[in-house]
């Protein structure tokens, strides 16, 4: 049972003396013995949303001003929490030594006090001194037709992104029942005295700082959203009175909390490595006014406007745009085909929100969005103002959305202002959102909150997590 960095070393030593100068040793730290190593992606209680993996490789090609492939952007983030087909794999064993002696925790977060009450997620890493750690050792024989195949990833060279660097860090595919399977490599299990063994790796060397890893920063510069509690437990808000809805409705539209658009928590040794980055003045806030965070409890239908159409308002599915993000959307003249957002939903509202900063507030109402609801290739336009207690609707105009074009058309009811083209252009806008192609979004750079049962995306990332089920 190896006791020491010296024993581990030994014996990989003697390890790899038996195997030929073209494999590759690979190796895994894990606190528990398993039947079998499995990547996030492959474990049946997973939750994933294809919209996540998009935006977080739009981050990578960002921040690294370069266009890698998905899949080797993946094997970056997955460092960082975005859960792939992928299973961890350092080339240093020391390192994976140190993950065989280390417990994985959440902590609890930290509330900023602000303008928004936001939760700074945190985790860390506590050293185990008892029982036993295990460290798989593989061999890899053909490990350079793997990387050219996208089945294994040397990371250890990136220079924005410091953590997987730091670690040594190379990630296989493991995609059962696709072949090759890690599994399959596994030559060795080392067993470590875990009550004997002390690691020389420490937390801020593998985890390093955000000041330190520029592409850790860039990820934690992600805006909050604000998060209604009237949300967070629909089947309580069943079970209450008419009375108590109200009450409970007119509460959140006092207090809210904020979580970050995707989850990027800080790894911290103590409370007070926060003091070293000093996150709650680089927030910025995602906001909307009431009316237009509790969307959901309206009941307007639009049939009260447009006879022979039938939606309800609080059915929407919800798109807010901050206002950089809507102001380069208006901006942007490249002429790409138009189409319905993949939303699941024939009825989006738009919102132009703003930012929110604890120490600068440089908005005030009227707040304004844009109901669109669609039948067949008819596209019903509804504006709507809002201050911090109600909501307005106005006229809009109506248009047809046919092969990748909007045109307008008249119908009984509409905006007064004489001016239908200039709503054209508007909406055509809002439509190109889901249907930037690349180059085009990295100009545009801009924030975007996709709002649908709670999902959140960042269309400057065009990254999305669900917080609320």
């Amino acid at each position: 049972m190896i006791q020491s960095e010296k024993d581990l070393l030994d014996t990989i030593a003697e390890i790899r003396a038996k195997i030929p100068d073209t494999s590759l040793l690979l190796f895994r730290g894990q606190t528990r013995l398993y039947d079998k190593i499995r990547s996030g992606r492959a474990r049946p209680d997973i939750v994933v949303v294809p919209e996540v993996e998009n935006g977080w490789n739009t981050i990578v090609n960002r921040l690294t001003k370069k266009t890698s492939t998905t899949k080797f952007n993946q094997a970056i983030l997955q460092h960082y929490g975005l859960p792939t087909f992928y299973i961890d794999l350092t080339s240093d064993p020391l390192t994976a030594a140190w993950f065989a002696c280390s417990r994985y925790e959440e902590l609890k977060p930290t509330m900023w006090i602000g303008n928004t009450f936001r939760f700074q997620d945190e985790t860390t890493y506590n050293l185990i001194k008892d029982d036993i750690g295990y460290i798989f050792v593989l061999e890899i024989p053909h490990y350079k037709e793997m990387i050219s195949k996208n089945e294994l990833f040397d990371l250890a060279h990136e220079d924005i992104f410091l953590r997987p660097k730091n670690q040594s860090a190379y990630l296989m595919l493991d995609q059962p029942p696709r072949l090759p399977n890690p599994n399959s490599f596994i030559v060795d299990t080392l067993e470590i005295d875990r009550s004997k063994f002390t690691t020389s790796k420490t937390l801020k060397e593998l985890f390093p700082n955000p000041k330190n890893d520029k592409g850790y920063a860039s990820l934690l510069d992600v805006p909050y959203v604000q998060l209604p509690s009237y949300y967070y437990s629909s089947k309580e808000k069943k079970e209450q009175s008419e009375e108590e809805d109200k009450m409970s409705i007119d509460m959140d539209k006092f207090f809210v909390v904020g979580k970050r658009a995707i989850k990027i928590p800080l790894y911290v040794e103590s409370k007070d490595d926060l003091f070293e980055f000093n996150p709650k003045w680089k927030d910025t806030v995602i906001y909307e006014p009431s009316p237009f965070r509790l969307w959901k409890t309206e009941k307007f239908n639009i049939a009260d406007i447009h006879e022979g159409q039938n939606g309800i308002f609080g059915d929407t599915a919800k798109i807010t745009i901050s206002p950089v993000a809507f102001n380069n959307l208006i901006r942007d003249s490249s002429e790409i085909e138009l189409a319905w957002p993949l939303v699941n939903s024939n009825s989006i509202f738009f919102t132009k929100a703003v930012l929110d900063h604890d120490k600068v507030i440089d908005h005030a109402p009227p707040y304004f969005g844009i109901w669109l609801h669609k039948d067949n290739d008819l596209i019903l336009e509804l504006h709507l103002a809002a201050d911090e207690e109600e909501m307005e609707m106005q006229l809009g105009h109506a248009f047809i959305l046919e092969n990748n074009k909007l045109t307008y058309v008249k119908v009984d009811k509409e905006c007064d202002c004489g001016k239908p083209e200039d709503h054209v252009h508007t909406i055509s806008s809002l439509l190109k959102n889901t249907c930037i192609d690349q180059e085009t979004r990295n100009r545009i750079s801009s924030t975007c909150i996709w709002d649908r049962q709670m999902v959140c995306i960042d269309i400057k990332t065009n990254a999305q997590q669900e917080y609320l089920h």
